[in-house]
């Protein structure tokens, strides 16, 4: 029997559950930075005062949205193990369908906890310690594909490879599931993680994948209009606050004052070298990319930018409610492997440019382990031992 008591404890649950679940949809929404306790109440249909009574203060209810979300992966893993039952998926060949359909429900079923999950991992990588079980969140994503992969002798190796990749591609198969070209081509990168040892990649298949990069050029056009030389100058020396400033606080910090503070200038400095917001995004993201190309030949070809990881998904989930930086989210996923791909290819062992398929999905699984790293506070190194160990012991040539 449900006494008065229970029947108040249930509807008090029932009623902090909504409040999570409607910061979920905020966040899915307008990303971290647009949830506020005022946001969530609009939200929820309730009061700021009542979430502070239920949940507390803004960062305790960012923390109940991490263990929400947690709760929720534990669940779907069990919904998958159930679909897939005792088939190996490797020896069935059914694990790219697999891979694939998982992204496609991020993009759909799946939206709001995959954006959350995004916008999670970068808060835990700016903000350490306000997630501080991040890593629980992250071990689920892996545990699932070790779960579907249980059956194969393949399966812990490939499941820290597709959970790497997964969480770098999560952001780009939300935001262009409407672009053909870039689903075609996410099949194809998929196809060529999993290519059997041995086997050599089709020289057509190679064209096709090259040729499907390509017309994502057309998409990306806008952030490649008068792309500038190399600054000089003042201008050079406010190009590397906006990169500062982008690595530190993110794109949504930048402006001509915020710059202008930065640097230490009048605002109308910054405005007669970078006339439009545009002008002051791609100087930064310019200076990132100059940055993350001298690191790689400094350090050997080591990949550890992570101030152009954390960009890259910045632009993209910023693209999902500001268009505007969709040109940008997708110039920077296509040269940020174009920076290191030679490098990857070389270490893998592979001819350059004779698969770019598999030598892009290297690149990023490596880049989501290092994503991983960045949010639990563990090492991030990109390095020839760590890419030859994440794709070189099994029957699979990743």
């Amino acid at each position: 029997m449900t006494t008065p008591s229970n029947r108040s404890a249930g509807s008090n649950s029932h009623s902090s559950r909504a409040i999570v679940d409607a910061a979920r949809a905020v966040v899915a929404a307008k990303g971290i930075a647009g949830m506020s306790l005022r946001t969530v109440a609009e939200q929820a249909g309730t009061s700021v005062g009542s979430i502070s009574y239920r949940i507390g203060d803004r960062a305790a209810l960012i923390l109940a949205v991490l263990e929400r979300e947690i709760e929720i992966m534990a669940e779907t893993r069990g919904q998958w193990r159930d679909r897939l039952g005792s088939i190996d998926p490797v020896a069935s060949g059914i694990l790219p369908d697999l891979v694939c359909e998982w992204l496609d429900q991020g993009a759909t079923a799946r939206r709001v906890s995959a954006i959350v999950t995004c916008e999670m991992t970068l808060l835990a990588i700016r903000e350490p310690a306000a997630l501080p079980r991040m890593a629980t969140l992250l071990d689920e994503g892996e545990l699932l594909w070790r779960d579907l992969l249980a059956a194969s002798p393949q399966g812990e190796r490939l499941a820290q490879f597709i959970a790497g990749y997964c969480l770098d591609e999560q952001p780009f198969s939300i935001l262009l599931a409407a672009q053909t070209d870039y689903r075609l081509l996410r099949h194809s990168t998929v196809r060529g993680m999993l290519r059997e040892a041995g086997e050599i990649a089709d020289p057509a298949a190679t064209q096709w994948h090259m040729a499907l990069v390509e017309r994502l050029a057309v998409p990306s056009a806008a952030a490649l209009e008068g792309a500038a030389q190399m600054p000089e100058g003042t201008k050079a020396v406010l190009a590397d606050h906006i990169a500062d400033l982008i690595a530190g606080q993110g794109v949504g910090a930048l402006s001509h004052r915020t710059v202008a503070q930065a640097a230490g200038v009048a605002t109308s400095s910054v405005a007669h070298h970078f006339p439009t917001y545009r002008d002051i995004l791609f100087a930064g993201v310019e200076t990132l990319y100059r940055r993350l190309r001298s690191d790689i030949s400094s350090s050997g070809a080591r990949l550890g930018n992570a101030d152009v990881v954390r960009l890259t998904h910045e632009c993209a989930l910023t693209a999902l409610t500001d268009p505007a930086f969709l040109p940008f989210a997708i110039d920077m996923r296509r040269r940020r492997a174009e920076n290191v791909h030679v490098q990857f290819a070389q270490w893998l062992g592979i001819a350059a440019g004779s698969d770019r398929a598999k030598t892009q999905a290297v690149v990023m699984a490596a880049i989501g382990i290092g994503l991983r790293g960045l949010a639990t506070g563990t090492t991030w190194l990109m390095a020839p031992e760590v890419v030859k160990d994440l794709a070189g012991h099994s029957t699979v040539v990743l």
